[in-house]
């Protein structure tokens, strides 16, 4: 035996034992749950390759409709109608709202909508495919407005027929600073489509928006609640935004399946006080999604929310 082999044999292999054990701990540590507080809302994910590509097959559909009413003005008329119509009501929208939505400003708003059901309803005979381009045309104009209202501040009348009392909502929302709107254009252009659609009525089929979206849409939503911005304490502000929050939980998971609602409903219960509702929720959300993505979270704040409702007296 070698000189000073005595001992030192006895500690060979010593570094394969520490992984082994490192490794141990790690397994023990991801599998007993800790309490962690719940504070991170699970976002839903949007495809940027899909939302690009659905960007690119509107533009190309934009850059037709020039074209497609020069070639049959005549056959076209009830699409310019169409486009007049849904103009002249985003202007009597924007009006009613700068008087409050008071008084004559919204028998115009009501005369207006009906005037744009019966344009959509004639100009739809000339085909899905002719109005769903249209759509993509007004889309790129707001865009563009937007952009010019950002350089500029001049909010153009153009703006105002095919948004309404879109820039109006964003200051109340707090979805604007001073000169710029806190929004990509992608954004933009979902949000326009969605008041489109929900104007003329036209939602469902070809008009209707891709899954990803109605993702990019609630991500936006979710991040940026439509609460007003007060004078009310910032508590107050945030408990009414995880109100908003909460009640969009459900609406969203109909949507998107694969959206973690179960989690999403529970660390809002938790943020607003609510702690023996939130850890049922966890459960429940465990009980569906054992070995989900987000299984160690839940767990982690199941274990929060237990402790918490246990240390909270019963109203």
């Amino acid at each position: 035996m070698a000189p000073g082999k005595g001992v030192l044999r006895h500690l060979e292999g010593w570094e394969l034992a520490l992984v082994a054990v490192t490794v141990a701990l790690v397994g023990i540590f991801l599998l007993v749950p800790f309490p962690v507080t719940p504070e991170d809302l699970p976002l839903p994910v949007a495809d940027d390759r899909a939302l690009a590509d659905r960007a690119r097959a509107d533009d190309e559909l934009a850059a037709g409709v020039i074209p497609l009413l020069e070639r049959d003005a005549a056959g076209l008329y009830d699409l310019r109608a169409f486009g007049e119509a849904f103009r002249a009501y985003g202007r009597a929208e924007a009006s009613a709202g700068q008087a409050n939505g008071q008084g004559s400003d919204m028998y115009e708003v009501v005369r207006m909508r009906r005037a744009l059901i019966d344009a959509v309803n004639r100009a739809r005979a000339l085909g899905d495919d002719k109005m769903r381009a249209v759509r993509a045309y007004q889309k790129a104009q707001f865009i563009a407005q937007l952009e010019n209202w950002e350089r500029t501040q001049a909010v153009s009348e153009e703006l105002t027929g095919l948004g309404g009392s879109f820039l109006t909502l964003a200051s109340r929302y707090g979805w604007r600073t001073e000169r710029k709107l806190d929004m990509s254009e992608r954004l933009r252009g979902i949000f326009f489509e969605r008041r489109w659609n929900e104007l003329t009525g036209l939602t469902e089929g070809s008009y209707a928006l891709s899954l990803d979206e109605h993702r990019a849409f609630y991500r936006f939503l979710l991040t940026h609640p439509p609460v007003e911005q007060s004078s009310a304490s910032p508590k107050d502000v945030c408990l009414w935004a995880d109100e908003w929050r909460l009640r969009k939980i459900a609406e969203i998971a109909r949507i998107d399946p694969s959206y973690p609602a179960g989690l999403a409903r529970g660390v809002l219960l938790y943020r607003t006080g609510r702690y023996p509702a939130a850890a049922d929720a966890f459960r429940d959300y465990l009980g569906s999604s054992e070995d989900g993505a987000y299984a160690l979270r839940a767990r982690n704040y199941l274990a929060e929310a237990n402790a918490r409702a246990q240390a909270t007296p019963s109203p």
